[in-house]
């Protein structure tokens, strides 16, 4: 008997300190950030809760040309070719539910599904921001952001794979989400060589 009340009275303790911790943190101010950096991807997608959804602000200066599918995935393991470990698409639901198009298209999409990303032909950057709706900045901790090879065809395709990946091709750009805890963001700065 003695054992059970040490082990509810840890358990106490434990959830006492969590109550402490989680009372002083901000939550509106924790965040996430994906950062891509290599010679043919470079940008950042940035989350901040906003009432009870998170809008992702996304820039890139730096895409292979024409459109290719992005995509929240399920993991955070960039093992693999590809980084074939980050697995499906994200979806809070069913898993039965096709794949769509960005937040905010009409008809059923995974939670993941972002569309298309393409640096428009004379701009220097492709810039837009994602709500999406009932997802905390939390939710995509630890998932990966993907860059597809081709154009996502979000879902209306006559491939195989159109209602489950929008025949979006091989991963050529892939960062786990971070978590950001509102220290201020570092400016984005060219360096001379």
């Amino acid at each position: 008997m003695s054992s059970v009340v040490y082990i509810l009275t840890s358990i106490a303790i434990l959830l006492t300190i969590l109550l402490i911790y989680l009372t002083h943190i901000d939550m509106k101010s924790v965040g996430a950030v994906a950062v891509f950096n290599t010679d043919a991807v470079k940008g950042e997608a940035v989350a901040k809760a906003v009432g009870r959804s998170t809008h992702l602000d996304v820039v890139f200066t730096a895409l292979p040309s024409g459109a290719h599918g992005f995509h929240i995935h399920t993991a955070g393991d960039l093992r693999g070719e590809g980084c074939k470990g980050a697995c499906a698409h994200w979806h809070i639901g069913s898993p039965s539910t096709p794949h769509g198009g960005p937040p905010g298209s009409p008809g059923p999409r995974h939670t993941g599904d972002l569309g298309n990303i393409e640096i428009p032909e004379g701009k220097s950057e492709f810039k837009a921001t994602y709500t999406l709706r009932g997802v905390s900045p939390a939710d995509l901790w630890g998932r990966t952001l993907i860059i597809h090879a081709d154009p996502d065809d979000l879902g209306k395709g006559p491939h195989d794979d159109s209602h489950t990946t929008g025949h979006s091709g091989a991963r050529i750009g892939c960062s786990i989400f971070g978590r950001t805890m509102g220290c201020e963001a570092p400016k984005r700065t060219t360096r001379k060589h």
